[in-house]
Parts: structure tokens; C-alpha cells; sequence
């Protein structure tokens, strides 16, 4: 018979043993779960590895396909524009010292800085880029005086003069009256443009000098401001984005998409250099470390799904009080209640910050949205292997999108007045657009081609030729009575336009730079009615897949393709297209027959009598090419569903602009 110890004992051992066993299991689920872990560790490794390796393998094809593109420089032209630029550094030091001893400065050690910035600075530049550069001087040497240099004394001592005396100077332009003034020259073969600022706080400007630092803006008129900006915006953007070599290929890449889809041009609305370089540096700060393949992918659909009424910054807008200078207008919504009312902010990066979208129109953004999304929707394709990259930057089949076009044929008499003609009018071209979109009560907009064309039968030294696409406001195109007429007058858009062109003065001195022969053109055409020079090859585009993708009414003829019974519907859509254009023919043909009883429109020759003084130049008054207003079906886009066939049919009246210096009296 156990006795009570025996049984405590006994029960004490099998506590003990039950206390082992479950320390025993719990070891063993321990050890099974850090096994799982490691397991799901290697086979997280192995899946990165994987993913990285694609990556790899589409950022290197991606950069192949740039260089077949030719947007990169060979190693030869690179040391060459070293060269140059070494040598036009020297230049510089030799002038500079000359200059000063002329003015009383004898110090040898006195010099410049030359700097670059824009596309060359930031290393995406391409073959024959041109090179923007800016010169840092001491106090004493100014601008204006110095620089430039005046006419009456012949430019003598002006850097100016010494370049343009240079015998590798080919060309070279003084620009003293621009927001940025500048030489533009021709030098050994390479463009370069060349700014000037000088500090008014150094006697000597240190080779070492930050130009970061916001001490150096102290004292500076708006144009040394302006001038600066372009270093230092160039300079934060290299030191806010970490892995240069990646945002440099996906940089090249989105350069070149933003130029073949026709919407880099920062004059008319569009991109610049500075813009894209912005976005991709805030992708890159959201993935530091992702390839360039990514960074492409990850641009579209960030900027895709953005609102733009929310500023896309690199940096914080508060700045330290020690930092700030009094007079200089700093961009910030916070305080600039105008501001706020920006559709695009895009903000520089360096101080004083800038909008540097603020060209940016209704129609544009509308259009960049839309190419947005198309890119969105191939880059997609691309890393599924559905595209390729080639898809992404294909060219944009410009005069396939619309059915109505503006075209504006800009002339003078000769070179010399032709080339200043076409900058002057190609800087207000964003005119025309927001008139369009003003004087239609937002019903129409227009987007402004990039490319200039040139009619083979005339001298293209003294015309060109520049397209504007007509499209209705997608959120006004919607709801509503879909067969109410609306009326659209154009003729207020391009009077305005005519008044903004023709007021043709130098800001500085404010003298008349308009000169008679400079003219503005301004026809109303149906896509079929665009000339055959204008078109490609054979005067039609290479079918694409990718081409209409973004547009809205893609998505919504897609929706109503699949819930009307899909190809049946579709044809009964092109069959309807198709007698819709016969319609547009008749109607169009018994409009020519009564113009021609009307009584003959006056050529712009024969508009002497018409022409009435402005300030010092002549200008002819506004000729209607047909007084009856002409009915179109639609200005809807081309690739319209049956619901935008019927949407708002809509009366244009248009008008025919010409500036000219009639020589009868």
C-alpha cells in the first residue's frame, strides 16, 4: 500500500513529465515556424531576384531601343563640346580681365564663372543639343554696358563684340530684351546660348562659389533672378535625386515620348525640358531604388491618377527667414491667392520657387490627361509583353484626331523679318488657344500642334505653317439635349489674336518691330481639306493599336460596342460614319455653289483701301471668308461613337487674317 509521500512523489514525476513534453512541443513548433520563415525568406529572395532580373533585362532593352534612337551623343562629340566649352571658358577669362582694366580694375586674378544647366547640365542631352549656359561676373561689370553692349559705340568692349570678332563665332544673336537675356551663337559648330549675371556683392567671384546659396541673389534685378534660376534649378535636381544613372534613361525616354506625341512645347502649353525633369525626379524620390523600366511605368501612372489643382513639389515651400529676400516673389498658394487658380503647378525646386506649367490652358491640360492615360494603358501592355517600347513614344497621328482644323500660315518678306516674325507669333500662339476656349463659353477647345510644315511650293525661309486640332470640352459634350444647335462664333478668338500679335514692340526700347510683309493667315479646314504636304507619305498614318488609346470616347464606344452585340454594331457605326461624310459633301458642295453667287471676297491685295493706322504700322482690317456661318455635323473628335455624332451640332464662323504693308497708296 502506497503511503501519501509515495503518491506526491509519483504525481510530482508526472508533472515534471507533462511540464518536459510540452516544453518539447513548444521547441518543436518554434524550430517548424523559424524553418517556415526561412523558407518564406528564400523564396521572397528568389522572387526579387526574379523581379529585379526582369527589371534588368527591360531597362537594358529600353536603353538599347534609346540609342537606335539616336537621342544619345557619341563619346567623340562629347569631349568635342568639352572642348568648346573649355575654350569659350578662356574667352571669357581673357575678356573679363581686359574689361575690368579698362574700367579700372588692374587685378589679374580677377574672372568669371561659367556654368551650364538645362538638358547638358542634367546629362540627357542628345546629338547637336544646344548648350545653355550662364556667366557669373564680378559688380563692376554689368549686363547691359558690358555684356551686350551699346549700338552707337558699336558694341566696342562688349563680350559681344569680342565673340562676334571670334573666328569660330559662325553666328551670333544679341537677345538683350528677353525675360532671359542672351547671346545665341553658332560656335564651332555647336549652339550655345549664353546669359550674363553679375553679383553685386563680389568684387571677384570665387572659383568655389555655391550657387545654391540664396546670399548670391541679394541685390539682383528680375532678369539676374530669372537667369539663375536655370543653374540652380539644374544643381537641386541633381542633389535631390539619388540614383542618377536611372533617372537619366527614364528621363531620355520620356523626353523623347513628350516630343514624338507632340505635347513638348512649353510656348503653347505643353512640357519643357524643366517639367519632365521635375516629375521623373519626384518618381524617383518615391522609388529610389527602382530600375529605369519602372520609373517609365510608374511616371504614367502616378501622373495619370494626379489631380493637378495639388502642386507636385520636391521640397518643402517654407523657407528658413535667415533665407528669405525681400521683393522676390516666392510661389506659394498659401499665401498668393491667384495662385491657387493655376491648373497645373509643377514647382521648381530651388528658391525663389516657380510655377513652371503656369502656360498651361484648359485644352492642353486636356490633352496631356489624355496622352497620360495612353501611356498608362501601353506601358501596362509593355511589362506584360502586349507592346512593345517602341509603342510607348510612336508618332502622334496628329491630323487623324479631328475633324476641324485651324491653320495658321505665317509669312514675311524676307529672312531676316520671317525669323523674328515667327518667334514673336509662335510666343503668343497660347493666345489663340485661350480664345478659343474663352470666346466658345469653354464649349471648344484646340490643340495646338508642335510641328511646323512648309508648303513645297513657296520659299520656306519666309512662311511656315502651324496646325490647332478642334475638339469639343468633354465635360460639356455631355448630358443635356443632345440635338440642341449651338452656335459658335471664332471670330472673336482670332480678332483678339490678331490685336495680341499685331502689338509687335521692343520692350525695351518700345519702338515698333512690325514691319509690312509680316502677315498671320488664319483658315478653317475639314480633315479632308488638310494639304497633302502636311501629311505623310502616301497621305495616310500606319495603323496603330495604341494610337486612340486615352481619348473618352474610346472607352465609352468600347462600353457601348460590348453591350450592343460588338462587330454587328460596329459596322452599323461605319455605316453611319460613311453616310454622315456623303451628307457633309452635299452640303458642303451647295455651299460653294451659292458663295460663287455671292459677290467675290476681296483679296488681302486689294485691301489697301480697308487699311487703317495703328500706333506707327499698317494693319489690314478682318476679311470673312464666307459671311454665312458654316454648319458643320460636328467638331467632334474622328473617332466619335453615335451618341457624339448627334452631340451638339454646331455652327462655326471663321475668318481669314492677313497682316500686310500694302505698297499701293
Amino acid at each position: 500500500m502506497m503511503t501519501a509521500q509515495n503518491l506526491s512523489e509519483a504525481q510530482r514525476r508526472e508533472d515534471d513529465d507533462g511540464v518536459d513534453d510540452a516544453k518539447e512541443q513548444q521547441q518543436q513548433q518554434q524550430q517548424q515556424q523559424q524553418q517556415q520563415r526561412r523558407r518564406d525568406e528564400e523564396g521572397a529572395r528568389t522572387k526579387e531576384n526574379g523581379s529585379n532580373a526582369l527589371d534588368i533585362k527591360r531597362t537594358e532593352e529600353l536603353d538599347s531601343l534609346l540609342r537606335l534612337e539616336d537621342v544619345y551623343e557619341s563619346a567623340s562629340e562629347c569631349t568635342r563640346r568639352e572642348e568648346v566649352l573649355g575654350e569659350l571658358n578662356e574667352m571669357l577669362q581673357d575678356w573679363i580681365r581686359t574689361r575690368s582694366l579698362s574700367k579700372g580694375h588692374p587685378d589679374e586674378s580677377i574672372r568669371c564663372n561659367l556654368y551650364t544647366f538645362g538638358s547638358y547640365r542634367l546629362g540627357v542631352h542628345g546629338p547637336a543639343a544646344d548648350i545653355d549656359s550662364l556667366v557669373i561676373g564680378p559688380k563692376h561689370i554689368d549686363r547691359a554696358e558690358d555684356f551686350f553692349g551699346f549700338e552707337e559705340d558699336d558694341f566696342a568692349g562688349s563680350f559681344y563684340d569680342y565673340m562676334r570678332k571670334h573666328e569660330g563665332t559662325e553666328k551670333i544673336v544679341a537677345v538683350p530684351d528677353a525675360v532671359v537675356p542672351e547671346l545665341k551663337t553658332e560656335f564651332r559648330g555647336f549652339e550655345i546660348d549664353v546669359a550674363y549675371c553679375s553679383l553685386p556683392g563680389y568684387s571677384n567671384v570665387p572659383l568655389d562659389l555655391d550657387v545654391l546659396s540664396a546670399k548670391i541673389l541679394h541685390g539682383l534685378d528680375d532678369a539676374g533672378v530669372k537667369s539663375l534660376a536655370g543653374c540652380r534649378v539644374a544643381d537641386s535636381l541633381l542633389k535631390l535625386v539619388t540614383n542618377h544613372s536611372q533617372y537619366r534613361i527614364a528621363l531620355r525616354a520620356l523626353r523623347l515620348w513628350a516630343a514624338r506625341r507632340g505635347v513638348y512645347s512649353n510656348v503653347v502649353g505643353f512640357f519643357g525640358g524643366v517639367n519632365l525633369a521635375i516629375l521623373v525626379a519626384r518618381v524617383c524620390q518615391l522609388y529610389p531604388n527602382a530600375s529605369a523600366s519602372m520609373l517609365v511605368y510608374s511616371f504614367f501612372q502616378i501622373w495619370d491618377n494626379w489631380v493637378w489643382t495639388t502642386p507636385v513639389m520636391l521640397t518643402s515651400l517654407d523657407i528658413a527667414p535667415k533665407d528669405q529676400i525681400p521683393g522676390l516673389r516666392h510661389w506659394d498658394e498659401r499665401v498668393n491667392k491667384t495662385e491657387r487658380y493655376q491648373l497645373m503647378k509643377i514647382i521648381t525646386p530651388a528658391y525663389p520657387a516657380q510655377n513652371s506649367t503656369f502656360n498651361v490652358s484648359s485644352s492642353t491640360l486636356e490633352v496631356l490627361k489624355r496622352e497620360f492615360k495612353r501611356g498608362k494603358i501601353v506601358t501596362g501592355k509593355v511589362l506584360i509583353g502586349e507592346a512593345k517600347w517602341m509603342d510607348v513614344w510612336s508618332d502622334v497621328q496628329f491630323f487623324a484626331k479631328y475633324k476641324t482644323y485651324l491653320q495658321l500660315i505665317i509669312t514675311a518678306d524676307n529672312e531676316e523679318d520671317f525669323k523674328k516674325w515667327e518667334g514673336w507669333v509662335g510666343s503668343r500662339l497660347k493666345n489663340l488657344v485661350q480664345g478659343v476656349e474663352t470666346f466658345s463659353e469653354g464649349a471648344m477647345m484646340a490643340h495646338p500642334g508642335v510641328k511646323k510644315f512648309h508648303d513645297p511650293e513657296k520659299d520656306k525661309e519666309v512662311h511656315c505653317n502651324v496646325f490647332f486640332g478642334l475638339f469639343p470640352n468633354p465635360t460639356t459634350t455631355t448630358g443635356g439635349n443632345a440635338k440642341e444647335k449651338k452656335k459658335i462664333n471664332l471670330n472673336p478668338a482670332i480678332e483678339n489674336f490678331q490685336m495680341t500679335v499685331g502689338n509687335y514692340i521692343d520692350r525695351a526700347t518700345g519702338s515698333v518691330n512690325w514691319k509690312p510683309g509680316m502677315g498671320v493667315q488664319i483658315k478653317l479646314l475639314r480633315k479632308k481639306d488638310i494639304p497633302s504636304w502636311a501629311l505623310p507619305e502616301g497621305g495616310k498614318y500606319e495603323e496603330s493599336a495604341f494610337e486612340s488609346l486615352g481619348l473618352p470616347e474610346v472607352a465609352e464606344k468600347q462600353a457601348s460596342a460590348t453591350a450592343a452585340g460588338g462587330e454587328k454594331n460596329k459596322r452599323g457605326r461605319e455605316e453611319a460614319e460613311e453616310a454622315e461624310e456623303k451628307d457633309d459633301n452635299k452640303k458642303d458642295e451647295k455651299q460653294n455653289e451659292e458663295l460663287k453667287k455671292q459677290k467675290v471676297v476681296e483679296t488681302p491685295e486689294t485691301l489697301s483701301n480697308e487699311e487703317e493706322i495703328v500706333g506707327q504700322k499698317q494693319v489690314a482690317t478682318v476679311e470673312e471668308v464666307q459671311k454665312d456661318d458654316l454648319l458643320l455635323d460636328s467638331i467632334n473628335d474622328n473617332t466619335g461613337e453615335e451618341e457624339l455624332h448627334a452631340t451638339k451640332k454646331m455652327k462655326v464662323s471663321f475668318a481669314s487674317i492677313v497682316r500686310q504693308g500694302s505698297s499701293k497708296k
